[in-house]
């Protein structure tokens, strides 16, 4: 028998199934030129070997003493591993029932004993093209509805941003544009009645409303510009520990004005005041919007924690509050465009800020996580490379 070698273990694998001794030698000197061979002297070996190896045709015996080809063919297309595998059936019987009865039972083909070899060779060569062209036919099914249930699931998925769109814009620009419709029309009906305290108060409203907007509007655009590979980066020498303390000072001002409650940031920074290589308009953007959530989220006068420290040639943000927490559910799609913690209530917010503090995270080439417990506030940390 030949030696297999790389060549031959990429050929079409043929089992040939016969209790007779010199017809297995007989086939194997036939086909063993073109084909990678497999021997089985009974029924029971054949379906063994079927079932655990990789075969492209069974050549079959049909009159053998244990199993007979019948059975092991009926076998064969009964289990879903072997279902596919062409059978030719070769045998000394003749009469017409027998090979009705081959047929019935899944066979491709019938040769009759004593075979040709010329015949068999030609029906082997033909029967194996014919799977070749099913199995590539098959195979390229199941790319095209592969592709096709990705672009339906892609669809699914645009149309559900879309409509969460929609219906999120609407919200958070009608409440603005009410509050400056409103207070526009106290100034012009009733400005020189007015207070001068009350007119700051409208004049301050009509402000923060046009603030709102555009943070939405920017948000979106942010959103827009990461989908589209436009978010630049672009690495400059960053005074890291002055920019966090600013961005601690901004979020806290940004939320203590015209609140009723002071929030509190602690800073904990294991840093000097030397200059690194960093991105900073993407870290105000990761850290201003974990900063404010931080706040935002907190009740009442809670202190959060903003800690950084030094890595091997990067820097770890840890953004620490004593909030409402993240329900378990909504942590898989927490930087999902539009989505909200279900338990934020009339919590005012966009569904943006996180999404865009992921694509700001990847395009400087860091990671971030999150643990959270409902009621006992949440943890960001923030693992960014200093180039």
């Amino acid at each position: 028998m030949m030696h297999a070698t790389q060549d031959t273990l990429q050929r079409p694998v043929i089992l040939v199934v016969d209790d007779t001794p010199q017809n297995l030698a007989l086939m194997r000197d036939l086909l063993e030129t073109d084909y990678t061979v497999k021997l089985a002297p009974s029924g029971e070996r054949a379906l063994k070997i079927a079932k655990n190896q990789p075969v492209d045709l069974i050549l079959l015996d049909i009159m053998m003493p244990d199993v007979d080809g019948y059975e092991v063919c009926r076998q064969l297309k009964a289990d879903p591993v072997t279902a596919d595998i062409p059978v030719i059936f070769f045998t000394a019987k003749t009469e017409t029932q027998d090979e009705q009865m081959g047929f019935a039972l899944g066979a491709v083909d019938y040769i009759a004993k004593p075979i040709s070899p010329p015949i068999v060779l030609a029906r082997v060569k033909a029967h194996l093209l014919f799977k070749q062209a099913r199995d590539a036919l098959e195979r390229r099914n199941r790319e095209d509805k592969q592709r096709f249930d990705a672009a339906l699931a892609q669809q699914v998925e645009l149309n559900e941003l879309k409509s969460t769109f929609v219906a999120m814009t609407s919200h958070e620009f009608r409440t603005p544009l009410t509050s400056i419709l409103v207070s526009q029309s106290l100034l012009r009906n009733y400005c020189d009645r007015l207070p001068v305290g009350e007119r700051n108060g409208l004049l301050d409203s009509i402000e923060s409303a046009v603030k709102r907007m555009v943070l939405m509007l920017d948000q979106v655009l942010t959103i827009g510009r990461a989908d589209a590979q436009l978010l630049s980066f672009n690495p400059k020498p960053v005074n890291l520990l002055a920019l966090c303390q600013q961005l601690r000072d901004e979020a806290v001002a940004s939320h203590n004005q015209g609140s009723v409650n002071t929030a509190r940031v602690a800073l904990d920074a294991e840093l000097d005041g030397q200059e690194v290589f960093a991105d900073e308009k993407l870290l105000r953007h990761i850290l201003g919007n974990l900063l404010s959530n931080a706040i935002k989220y907190s009740p009442g006068t809670a202190q959060a924690l903003f800690k950084v420290r030094p890595k091997a040639k990067g820097v770890i943000f840890e953004i620490r509050d004593q909030g409402i927490g993240i329900p378990a559910q909504d942590l898989p799609r927490l930087f999902g465009d539009f989505h909200r913690a279900s338990n934020v209530g009339n919590i005012p917010g966009t569904g943006l800020g996180l999404a865009i503090v992921k694509r700001a995270v990847e395009s400087h080439g860091g990671a971030i996580s999150v643990t959270s417990e409902t009621g006992n506030g949440t943890c960001f940390t923030v693992s960014i490379p200093l180039h």
